[in-house]
């Protein structure tokens, strides 16, 4: 493999002394390990070779890598996720959970002050919020076979879609047309506050892996169309009111 290679992987990630599995995409094993949860795409995952995003080890793997071959990364707890770091245990009080109208419960998953953390004690009035990495202080054992290499743009274009964004990429209608690439946003997307940060990440990972492409992002929004529900309400007051309607006419007929 060389840096800048779409590779299509199945993988299990591993940490700490037990070797605990935290991460998969075989669907079957992560619900065998309790793991599962039904937000993710469990299916076959694309990376792309050299990305900052993995962790320096894997990388360097990847490279010396062939299809259809299992292999096993073993990465030091610092080179992980780091070490824990008791500054990076805080206490909040309740109010500032408040003010973000947020409800905290022990082991949830806060954003405060611009840090991600976890809930990990709640007393009165004092909450207290690790935000150290879940795994930080674990060596991580990473197991992949890479299954294929990408080629087609489109391809690629959606791999980068489901690296940056939940919401699976097959929602997406993408398509390419000479030099340009063009993205049409699915309609559970469009209002999605989320597909807003996504979206820059996905056209940056473009510019950088589809170098000589333009892509055009499509967000179409038609006309509001009334809910049937309100329709068929209007409907039936009409017809309650014919009767009444009909009636005043007449006695205005006879008054003549």
């Amino acid at each position: 493999m060389k840096d800048g290679d779409f590779i299509k992987v199945n993988f299990e990630m591993y940490v700490g002394e037990d070797k605990k599995l935290v991460s998969t995409n075989n669907m079957q094993l992560a619900k065998d390990n309790d793991i599962y949860d039904e937000k993710l795409k469990y299916k076959e995952t694309v990376l792309v070779v050299g990305s900052e995003n993995l962790f320096k080890e894997i990388n360097e793997s990847f490279l010396q890598a062939e299809v259809g071959k299992e292999y096993e990364v073993n990465i030091k707890a610092e080179d992980a996720y780091g070490l824990r770091d008791s500054k990076n245990v805080k206490v909040h009080t309740y109010r500032e959970f408040q003010r973000q109208n947020v409800e905290p419960a022990l082991g949830q998953e806060v954003s405060l002050n611009g840090r991600r953390g976890r809930v990990v004690s709640l007393t009165p009035g004092r909450i207290l919020v690790d935000y150290n990495h879940q795994w930080a202080g674990k060596d991580v054992v990473y197991k992949y076979t890479i299954t294929g290499v990408l080629e087609n743009n489109v391809d690629k274009m959606k791999a980068l879609i489901d690296f940056n964004y939940p919401v699976d990429s097959e929602k997406f209608d993408v398509s390419e047309n000479g030099s340009e690439i063009e993205i049409t946003v699915p309609e559970e997307t469009k209002f999605d506050a989320m597909w807003l940060e996504s979206k820059f990440r996905v056209v940056n990972d473009a510019r950088k892996y589809l170098k000589d492409h333009t892509i055009k992002i499509s967000e179409v929004y038609k006309p509001e169309e009334k809910p049937a529900s309100e329709t068929s309400s209007a409907d039936e007051k009409e017809a309650e009111n014919k009767p009444e309607q009909e009636e005043k006419k007449v006695e205005e007929e006879n008054s003549q």
